[in-house]
């Protein structure tokens, strides 16, 4: 019988993984220690994303640029001051063990060095709804009043692009004129969605160079229930970005939503469409699983220091 030679085993093992093996939230699993929370957002061998310690104080924010190839991911994490000027980067690869993410780097703030942490995916998973969701890793997610996550939708058809987004419910009235011109001081800053307590949800829009890249959580301890907004682009009275799921939604765990808002006082009036969900699905909406929300704020980046 002839031998297979250890190192081609062991190249085949790593070809073997892929995007979905690092996609998505991960955190440290010291639950009494400083923790450290990544959201990769893998288009091709782009990464883009997030980290954030205490991820409810937006001070912390700050925002991932890599590549993904097959040793893994290879990054920066730039974390930037309040007008988006950089304060320091750190440097990282990442590689995926059994389950686990193990991410090696050297932090670039005054006093830092080299840092090796053990990330994991938290078994909460993400909330359930009252449709089929589905997540990477795969696991079952019960449907709420029902217990169990259902049988898998057809596979959806891509959308056209372009696809304008829903229209906002019939009777709705703004509290005021829509913001015209938009500019980033109008946007930047925490917005308040719906939710109480520690399922509170948090928009968070940063100035990063000369544009805007940004986190929403709701609860912000768990990387399931977070996800990173990027795509940003303000035109006129409007603003459009996209929150990037990564490893769990309905119709599939990875796809980009598109959000299309206005702001009007103190309220962020956006619609939304699913590139995932065929337009047939919708009801015949525009852009496949359009829908509409308000946010309140923007509370101040640094109001949000010290939350928990």
């Amino acid at each position: 019988m002839k031998l297979v030679p250890l190192t081609l085993a062991f190249a085949s093992l790593a070809l073997a993984q892929s995007a979905d093996d690092y996609r998505g939230g991960w955190r440290t699993d010291n639950p009494t220690g400083e923790r450290h929370t990544y959201e990769f957002s893998i288009r091709g061998d782009a990464v883009r994303g997030i980290y954030c310690t205490r991820c409810s104080d937006a001070t912390t924010l700050a925002f991932v640029d890599g590549k993904f190839g097959p040793d893994g991911l290879t990054f920066t994490v730039n974390h930037v001051k309040p007008d988006g000027r950089t304060d320091y980067t750190d440097r990282a690869t990442a590689k995926f063990d059994r389950g686990n993410l193990i991410v090696n780097g050297t932090s670039g703030a005054k006093g830092g060095g080299k840092f090796t942490w053990t990330m994991i995916k938290d078994s909460r998973g993400p909330d359930p709804l009252a449709i089929p969701i589905f997540m990477l890793p795969p696991r079952d997610i019960p449907v709420l009043g029902r217990g169990g996550g259902g049988p898998a939708p057809a596979a959806p058809k891509p959308l056209p692009t372009g696809a304008a987004p829903a229209p906002a419910p019939a009777g709705y009235i703004a509290p005021g004129p829509w913001k015209n011109p938009l500019t980033p001081d109008d946007v930047v800053g925490i917005w308040l969605g719906f939710g109480s307590g520690i399922n509170k949800q948090f928009f968070i829009i940063r100035k990063v160079g000369n544009g805007l890249r940004g986190m929403v959580c709701g609860r912000c301890d768990n990387p399931y229930t977070m996800a990173a907004l990027d795509n940003f682009e303000l035109s006129g009275d409007t603003i459009k970005f996209d929150i990037m799921h990564e490893d769990w939604g309905d119709y599939t765990p990875t796809f980009q939503k598109h959000v299309t808002a206005r702001v009007a006082g103190n309220e962020m009036r956006a619609t939304t469409s699913q590139e995932n969900i065929p337009a047939s699905n919708a009801k015949g909406k525009a852009g496949g699983g359009g829908g509409g929300f308000s946010l309140m704020g923007p509370i101040a980046i640094e109001a949000t220091r010290g939350n928990p």
